[in-house]
């Protein structure tokens, strides 16, 4: 009883900042389980489309989670400069990131179409190694959808940006309304365009792409609008549109926080890239199973995304007011509140691995695969939670630069080593690719916990305020 009472208010404080981004997080995984779930059934017995969105979504993800990596660095300064009073600073942040994030985006969606002609040569590769010949029609299928899905860069960095900031203030609701409407619209707009209702010809998976760049451009019209116009961000708006300068220092400071985060999301999405791709070697069932797997991580992964964001916001205002003495019991609660997620969700993949897939496909090998696989997703959620959440709190504190090292050599030296060799040379397939995150999200959770340790010892011993 003396540890809920010693604990019950870091928990309320958290889950007050965190429910409306686990909500947008659910959200979004309701769409990305729609996507699986829609192109799968509009396949019935055919893995191929399937497939083709898993192989796109894989190619296009990768680069655009390294540049929504770099919005994340506003968070924690905008929080820390926020909890201080010093909201003319937060506003210029916000301003010249603003700039900064679109002139990434135009110059990354240009690159991603630079990109387009590695569609072909991959399923080359992975033909010539031995793959089905089926992987030909994965490749033709995937190219429209990610024409279409580049476009969504823009839309969703704009976006990206006030919602930072937005939660470097301590406001996650606005989003989190945007989010439901967006993702709202992008289901329904999956099920007139993927099957082809109200007179439409069906789309299949151009479809699901069409939908999702819809969503994404209405969702960033709703969030820029609301803010823009909203009374109560009055301070921050007229500074925004005033014609005061833009600072290189402003951006070198927000670069100087993001450069790290977007480096360690690039390196946990490569992993996951990588493995997608390399999975093509094991046929169109196995791409397939794969993009199934995928969306189950998600699903626990995203929640604790929400646990982190909320402990990341409460860790820079900590930051910021120097009020050290609280950040050892809310390091402590996201570890348990994060724990009782992963652990829970870790049981109920094991329990129902074989009811699971059958939600996505009617396809019995691909069902056979991706039970087998929910058992090894299950056996890394624990060090999966934990890294994510030490990672989470170094955001705040703004001891990002450490986080580049660790996940350097979790995921290049020993994630997608080890899975390569345990899939290739030891004969475990898509299994194998799975291990290989077992293995890298366990030492990437040892040497964050560790880095945490050390900072809030440190931290401690200069007392609160």
């Amino acid at each position: 009883m003396n540890f809920l009472t010693k604990y019950k208010p870091f928990y309320k404080e958290n889950l007050r900042l965190a429910l409306p981004v686990i909500l947008s997080q659910l959200g979004q995984i309701t769409v990305q389980l729609a996507d699986t779930a829609m192109v799968g059934n509009y396949g019935g017995n055919d893995p191929t489309p399937l497939a083709a969105v898993s192989y796109a979504s894989n190619l296009f993800f990768i680069v655009f989670i390294a540049v929504m990596g770099v919005t994340f660095g506003l968070t924690p300064l905008v929080g820390e400069h926020y909890a201080k009073g010093n909201k003319a600073h937060a506003a210029k942040l916000l301003k010249n990131g603003a700039v900064l994030f679109t002139a990434i985006s135009v110059a990354t969606t240009l690159l991603l179409i630079a990109l387009r002609p590695l569609f072909g040569k991959m399923g080359s590769i992975m033909i010539a190694s031995g793959s089905d010949a089926s992987i030909t029609e994965v490749v033709t299928m995937a190219l429209p959808y990610y024409d279409i899905i580049v476009w969504s860069l823009l839309p969703v960095m704009i976006w990206g940006t006030v919602k930072q900031f937005l939660e470097g203030i301590g406001n996650t609701r606005i989003a989190m309304v945007t989010i439901i409407i967006a993702n709202s619209l992008n289901i329904f707009l999956n099920w007139v365009l993927i099957f082809g209702k109200f007179g439409i010809e069906p789309m299949g998976a151009v479809g699901a792409g069409l939908a999702t760049l819809i969503a994404r451009i209405v969702q960033c019209i709703m969030l820029v609008s609301y803010f823009a116009y909203a009374p109560k961000f009055k301070e921050y708006t007229s500074l925004l549109f005033s014609r005061t300068r833009l600072s290189i220092n402003a951006m070198r400071e927000i670069m100087r926080v993001g450069t790290p985060i977007s480096f360690q999301m690039f390196m946990e999405a490569s992993a996951f890239t990588v493995a997608g791709i390399l999975v093509l070697a094991f046929g169109a069932h196995s791409v397939s199973a794969y993009q199934i797997g995928v969306n189950m991580m998600n699903v626990t992964f995203m929640i604790v995304v929400a646990i982190g964001s909320a402990t990341t916001i409460i860790c820079s205002h900590i930051y910021g007011r120097r009020d050290f003495g609280r950040l050892r019991n809310t390091m402590n609660a996201s570890y348990q509140m994060g724990l009782i997620w992963n652990i829970t969700i870790a049981a109920l993949y094991v329990i129902f691995r074989y009811q699971i897939p059958a939600l996505f496909t009617s396809n019995e090998e691909v069902i056979r695969i991706t039970a087998s696989m929910l058992v090894f997703i299950a056996l890394f959620q624990v060090s999966d939670c934990l890294q994510a959440l030490s990672i989470s709190i170094l955001r705040g504190l703004q001891d990002v630069k450490v986080i580049m090292p660790i996940v350097f050599i979790s995921y290049v030296v020993l994630n997608i080593p080890v899975g390569y060799i345990l899939a290739f040379k030891c004969g475990l397939e898509a299994n194998g690719l799975i291990i290989g995150f077992i293995v890298g999200l366990s030492c990437s959770a040892l040497l964050t916990i560790l880095r945490v340790r050390r900072d809030v010892k440190q931290m401690e011993s200069l007392g609160g305020n």
